[in-house]
């Protein structure tokens, strides 16, 4: 079924050179064109993942990104960069150490939710390594990393995307993290579908069998069945509600 995502990418690019080679930037381009992300500009996003409801909601002043809890009255607030806890609609007093600690929960979910839409930040530094074949598909193979200079709280992550060559769906993805003792994750896209004209997928989430840091071939692990499934990354009940900015 993966062609009916991809057929508008494939007519645009049906009179491309087929030897003419991409940049790291148009592949994310394409990416995300074929993901139709961009409607998170204009559009509000609700989901719910494990025990909370998330909310993006685009402002005049970048998104507002919030969560709130399924069993207790507790509402996370992320804007303009900072992290603000609500129970009871009244503001929690938090240590720096709980606030950081929220802020990269609350962030870390809306990000993969809004990629690969969030390849295009200004902090991401985007490296071409060349091609790569998972599972017998082919694949750009992207690595980002993040200035440090806007690049939030954890810029000294990296990431891998695998794009497939075909029609540019983000099939797989990789980090490295150095939090909780560090460690890389390899995750799979599955149950891929289309809600009012943007792709959404979840994802079966892998760590690793024996410790390593070598993140560039973990794609060869997973091949190599060197990799456990940890956990399920499913979302549910999106919904997506136009927004009308005006911003001048």
């Amino acid at each position: 079924m993966k062609y009916l995502f991809g057929f508008f990418i494939l007519t645009l690019l049906g009179c491309q050179d087929s030897n003419s080679k991409l940049t790291a930037d148009e592949i994310v381009d394409h990416a995300i064109a074929y993901s139709n992300k961009t409607k998170l500009d204009n559009n509000a996003l609700e989901f719910a993942f494990r025990n909370y409801n998330y909310s993006s909601t685009p402002t005049c002043d970048g998104l507002k990104l919030e969560r709130e809890s399924k069993v207790e009255p507790i509402r996370d607030v992320l804007f303009k960069d900072e992290l603000t806890r609500y129970k009871n609609d009244s503001v929690v007093n938090l240590a720096d150490t709980t606030a950081f600690k929220y802020y990269e929960s609350v962030n870390s979910v809306h990000y993969f939710m809004q990629l690969p839409l969030r390849l295009k930040d200004e902090a991401v530094n985007l490296t071409d390594l060349g091609a790569e074949e998972i599972d017998d598909d082919s694949y750009y193979k992207l690595k980002v990393t993040f200035s440090k200079n806007g690049g939030g709280v954890d810029f000294e992550d990296v990431y891998i995307y695998w794009f497939n060559t075909e029609d540019f769906s983000m099939d797989y993805l990789a980090y490295s993290f150095l939090v909780n003792g560090g460690g890389l994750r390899f995750r799979k896209a599955i149950n891929r579908r289309v809600i009012d004209g943007v792709v959404f997928q979840d994802y079966e989430n892998y760590k690793p069998k024996e410790k390593t840091k070598d993140l560039e071939n973990i794609g060869q692990m997973y091949d190599q069945d060197q990799v456990e499934l940890l956990s399920l990354i499913e979302n549910e009940d999106i919904k997506l509600s136009p927004i009308h900015l005006d911003c001048n």
